[in-house]
């Protein structure tokens, strides 16, 4: 769905990504993650046509035809939107832009939100403005939907509206779907894969049923050696450790406790080891 080759891209000489090459195909919903600073959102943008190559390609596939940007969403870290406009005048333009009928504008993020159409998007909360242009973007029908950093800046009732959204068109439409996020509690249930970014390369890249198998925590009171570690803390009476890649015969030789962990366990581990 999306082709990335051989691509560079900087900021005043100074590269975010060279020689970078990744792939997305149709129907994957996939996280990308990692520290600050390692291009997570300039990745995205990159894939939104929103900035372009200075070298290498963003190519897609031909299903999405000669215009494949009008077949993507993007909602990038900062919501920008016709601030001036009312709900109703913003429904009336996008739909003009885009060709929609009125009748088939998908209204019901908006219906369940009790959003008033007469209001201007200025008025509006940050989760309203992201529950709006959520609308907007699916009224278009678009294959491909790139979400960076906003689920969490949005109050646990819209987050949840939002999210129970994408698992529907997960599950509805096959949607292609691409999150940058650092908060991952809410978004466990979203994700196929797990790509980690680290210095403009790709440091990990593995499903998520991957992860849970190979990465673990033990908790010994002694410490732990021939393994694998990722990442690991001292307590006054043990020892926390977090094993990559974790191997079943492992558990041969550990003397301590090894527990499975959830995604949001696991990226804290490559985070606080930085992906050793």
């Amino acid at each position: 769905m999306i082709n990335i080759k051989n691509l560079y891209f900087g900021y005043r000489k100074q590269p975010v990504f060279k020689d970078f090459n990744f792939e997305i195909e149709e129907g994957e919903t996939v996280l990308i993650t990692g520290i600050n600073g390692t291009g997570k959102t300039t990745l995205l943008r990159l894939m939104a046509g929103v900035l372009f190559p200075q070298k290498g390609t963003v190519a897609y596939s031909p299903k999405l035809g000669d215009n494949p940007r009008a077949k993507i969403g993007f909602i990038s870290d900062q919501v920008n939107l016709y601030t001036n406009m009312t709900l109703s005048s913003a429904i009336d333009y996008h739909s003009s832009v885009y060709n929609i009928p009125r009748g088939d504008f998908d209204m019901e993020l908006i219906e369940k939100t009790k959003l008033n159409l007469d209001k201007r998007i200025r008025e509006l909360s940050a989760g309203q403005k992201l529950i709006f242009h959520l609308s907007l973007l699916l009224s278009a029908k678009p294959e491909i939907l790139l979400i960076d950093e906003v689920i969490h800046s949005i109050d646990a009732y819209l987050r949840e509206l939002f999210l129970n959204r994408l698992l529907e068109l997960i599950e509805e439409r096959g949607i292609t779907l691409v999150l940058v996020n650092l908060n991952f509690h809410d978004i466990e249930k979203i994700p196929q894969r797990v790509v980690l970014l680290k210095d403009g390369r790709i440091a990990v890249d593995e499903s998520i049923e991957s992860l849970k198998r190979k990465v673990k925590k033990v908790i010994s009171t002694e410490e732990i050696a021939g393994i694998p570690v990722l990442y690991s803390r001292q307590f006054s009476d043990a020892g926390e450790y977090y094993i990559y890649p974790f191997e079943d015969r492992f558990r041969e030789n550990i003397k301590g406790h090894v527990t499975d962990l959830n995604l949001t366990d696991i990226i804290k581990a490559f985070i606080g080891g930085e992906y050793v």
